[in-house]
C-alpha cells in the first residue's frame, strides 16, 4: 500500500507512521521522487517535489531524516516509475551545415524549453566541442537557418501507443 503525500508533509508523515529515518530519493520527471518504508509492514510513503535531488536531501536532513540514493517500489509506485521515462521533452534542430546535407541536432530536457533555449544549448555545445568558430549567438542563428521542433511528453507517449509499445 502506497501513501502519496505532498512533499511538505512527507517528513512528518514518515516520522509519524514509520519506525525509520532512512528515506530514498531519485530523479523523477522534472523533480525528485522521495520514498520511505520500514520493512515491518507493506506501507510505503511517497512524495514528489520539483526540487533537485540535492535540494531535496537538504530539506530532508533539516527534518531529521537520513536521505539515500534509490527508490522503494511497492505495488502502484511501479506505475509512477514507468511514466517517468516519458516525461522528457525532446528537441530537434535541423540546420544548414557546411556539408551538402543539412545537420540535425537532438537533445532532451526535463522541463519544456523555448526554441531560444534549445538553440542556446546547441550553440554552447558546438562552441565547447570546437564545431563552431568565433561567432556570436545571433550570427550563428542567422547563418544556420535552424528549424526547431520540441516534442512534449504526451506526444512521445502517443507515438509509443501507436506502436503498441508500453512506456
Amino acid at each position: 500500500m502506497t501513501l502519496h503525500v505532498p512533499f511538505e508533509q512527507f517528513s512528518k508523515t514518515v516520522l509519524r507512521m514509520l519506525t525509520t529515518k532512512d528515506v530514498f530519493v531519485s530523479a523523477h520527471g522534472s523533480g525528485t521522487l522521495v520514498t520511505a518504508t520500514d520493512g515491518h509492514n507493506d506501507v510505503l510513503v511517497a512524495s514528489h517535489t520539483d526540487l533537485t535531488i540535492a535540494q531535496t536531501k537538504v530539506r530532508l536532513m533539516e527534518a531529521d531524516l537520513e536521505p539515500h540514493d534509490g527508490v522503494w517500489k511497492l505495488g502502484d509506485l511501479q506505475e509512477v516509475d514507468c511514466d517517468e521515462r516519458c516525461e522528457a521533452y525532446i528537441s530537434a534542430v535541423s540546420y544548414k551545415s557546411s556539408e551538402s546535407m543539412p545537420g540535425v541536432w537532438v537533445d532532451a530536457h526535463r522541463t519544456q524549453p523555448t526554441e531560444v533555449q534549445v538553440l542556446r544549448v546547441m550553440y554552447d555545445e558546438f562552441r565547447e566541442t570546437g564545431e563552431l568558430n568565433e561567432v556570436s549567438f545571433e550570427e550563428f542563428v542567422r547563418l544556420s537557418e535552424p528549424n526547431v521542433v520540441i516534442v512534449p511528453p504526451h506526444e512521445i507517449q502517443r507515438y509509443l501507443a501507436k506502436k503498441s509499445e508500453p512506456c
